[in-house]
């Protein structure tokens, strides 16, 4: 391998041969035959790839729909050094179209590097702003129903394209928990306020409902701070965040140590002994509570998330239109 083709590569362009050689050194061959994937979308990974000979393909593929080539990737290319820069997940596939040697880079030696080095970080944070401008434009021209000029973004609205904004103004940064949790607030909440007004509704053990989701809430927030510090894997993770904010919802929902206590008891005794105990009544006490509390849950989320529901608007908008122009 010559230093003259990794001089090719524009973040190590600027590099001496020494530290050039040390990188070769360094690093190891691997060799994919054609066909084969050699990262794949939204996979974790932070190593560097240096093609060395060969030709790859670089594509996203949605849930639904072709996939669409972003470029293709030649000796001397370069690939992976943005999830090593970020440490978010892979954002596109690469599959070996002819045999394909590449150079990796570790991880731990390309931070190494970029530590020593800075004109590596200078040349890595100025590409990765040239992609957030692609990527501002692609937006831009999308709200303004125009095409998207820049050869690496998708053009239009494609099928599964909110899978893709969820991942990247959700996921990948870390987001996900934040808005699993108050998510299944509400949505419990609202539930469990359905399920209680029906069994009033139709006399169906009310004070047993109650009794359980109160039990119930205690039970989910318990499990899911016991787990939080159990278990750092995302999928528990998630799970966990989903269980604290139905918890937290179901305590809500019997907010009031006189509500507590009564559900419990069944001899409920009132100053006036000739007046029925209006189990209704009492946990009606505190719905503007409620609804307060859902209100603000709401609105919370919509301002934490702002460009992710902005993103999905437009995307059920635009198919929408689709929809009826193709009628």
């Amino acid at each position: 391998m010559t230093i003259e083709l990794l001089r090719k590569v524009d973040f190590l362009a600027a590099l001496d041969d020494d530290t050039l050689r040390e990188l070769v050194d360094g690093g190891r061959v691997v060799r994919h035959a054609r066909g084969t994937r050699i990262v794949s979308e939204l996979e974790s990974g932070s190593d560097v790839y240096i093609v060395t000979s060969g030709e790859a393909l670089v594509f996203v593929e949605p849930r639904r729909g072709d996939r669409k080539v972003l470029g293709t990737l030649a000796p001397g290319s370069a690939f992976g050094e943005m999830s090593s820069l970020t440490g978010n997940l892979r954002s596109a596939t690469v599959e070996a179209t002819t045999d394909v040697e590449l150079l990796v880079i570790r991880d731990a030696m390309f931070d190494r590097l970029r530590e020593r080095r800075p004109e590596v970080a200078v040349a890595l944070l100025h590409t990765l702003a040239k992609r957030l401008a692609d990527a501002d434009r692609s937006v831009d021209a999308l709200l303004l129903d125009q095409p998207v000029a820049t050869a690496h973004t998708r053009p239009h609205v494609e099928r599964g394209s909110i899978r893709r904004v969820w991942h990247d103004l959700v996921v990948d940064r870390n987001r996900d928990l934040t808005f699993l949790t108050l998510i299944s607030f509400v949505v419990a909440l609202v539930v469990v306020r359905l399920v209680v007004y029906t069994s009033f509704r139709f006399d169906v053990a009310p004070r047993g409902i109650l009794r359980a989701a109160y039990m119930t809430g205690f039970s989910l927030l318990f499990v899911s701070a016991a787990a939080a510090v159990l278990t750092f894997r995302p999928l528990v993770r998630r799970l966990v965040a989903i269980a604290y904010g139905i918890g937290a919802a179901l305590i809500l929902n019997e907010l009031g140590v006189t509500l507590a206590f009564d559900i419990f008891f069944k001899d409920i005794h009132t100053p006036d002994p000739d007046v029925a105990f209006d189990i209704e009544r009492l946990y009606r006490r505190t719905e503007p509570l409620r609804a307060i509390a859902i209100g603000l849950v709401v609105l919370i989320q919509a301002a934490y998330l702002r460009q992710f529901y902005r993103r999905v608007w437009f995307i059920a908008k635009t198919r929408v239109r689709r929809v009826i122009a193709r009628r």
